[in-house]
C-alpha cells in the first residue's frame, strides 16, 4: 500500500475554514483591546502633563488654573491665560493653537465657539475659551474640557461608560465601565483644570486612571 503524504485539498480548505472563522472572533476583539489601551495610556499621561504644568507655573510665576483671569491667546509671564499658562510649561503647536482658531467639531464640545491647543506630541485640549474657572456640580471651582489622546487623528468621540457612539457628556456611574459591553473608550476623554491639578470629569476618565 502506498503511503499517504501531505495532505488533501479538502483537508486543506477545511482547515484554513476553521482559521478564518477564529480569526473573524478574535481579531476584531484584539484591535479593540489594543486600542483601548493606548488611549488609556494617553489620557494618563496627558493629565500627567497638564498637572505638572500648573504645579511648575504656581512655582515659577504664582499662578494655576484657579487664577486664570483672561482668555488672551498670547505666551506671556504677566498673562493669566489658559493658553499663557500650557505655552510655558509645555510644547504648543502656536500655529495651530489659541482662543481665535478653530477646534475640531468633538462630539464632547460641538459648539463654534470651543477652541483647541494642540500639542507637538499629536495630542489636543479642547475647551470653551472662559476668563474664570466654573463650578462643578460640588461646587468645585475648575476648568472643564476635553482631552483628546491623537488630535484631529479620529475618531473623535467622547469615552463614556453607557457605550453611547455620539456623548456630548459621560454622566454613566464609574462601575459601568467594568461591564466590557458597556465600556466605550475612544481618544476624548472629560477633565478638569483645577488649581494645581487635574481631576477627571467623567466615569470614563475615572476608570481610565486605574486601569
Amino acid at each position: 500500500m502506498m503511503k499517504k503524504n501531505g495532505f488533501t485539498l479538502a483537508e486543506v480548505l477545511i482547515t484554513l475554514s476553521i482559521i478564518g472563522v477564529i480569526a473573524t472572533l478574535t481579531i476584531p476583539a484584539l484591535i479593540t483591546n489594543i486600542g483601548e489601551q493606548q488611549y488609556l495610556a494617553g489620557i494618563k499621561k496627558g493629565m500627567n502633563t497638564l498637572a505638572e504644568a500648573a504645579q511648575l507655573n504656581k512655582v515659577m510665576l504664582g499662578f494655576d488654573y484657579a487664577d486664570l483671569n483672561t482668555t488672551t491667546s498670547s505666551i506671556d509671564e504677566n498673562t493669566y491665560s489658559l493658553y499663557s499658562l500650557l505655552g510655558l510649561r509645555t510644547n504648543i503647536d502656536t500655529k495651530r493653537s489659541g482662543v481665535n482658531g478653530t477646534a475640531p467639531k468633538v462630539s464632547a464640545q460641538a459648539a463654534d465657539g470651543n477652541q483647541a491647543i494642540y500639542f507637538n506630541d499629536g495630542t489636543a485640549l479642547i475647551y470653551t475659551p472662559s476668563a474664570t474657572t466654573s463650578d462643578d456640580a460640588r461646587g468645585d471651582k475648575g476648568f472643564p474640557a476635553v482631552y483628546d489622546t491623537n488630535g484631529d487623528k479620529g475618531p473623535n468621540i467622547l469615552s463614556n461608560c453607557a457605550y453611547n457612539t455620539s456623548a456630548t457628556v459621560d454622566t454613566a456611574t464609574y462601575t459601568q465601565c467594568n461591564d466590557k459591553t458597556k465600556r466605550f473608550i475612544r481618544d476624548q476623554f472629560s477633565i478638569r483644570l483645577k488649581g494645581a491639578t487635574v481631576l477627571p470629569n467623567g466615569s470614563a476618565a475615572r476608570w481610565a486612571l486605574v486601569n
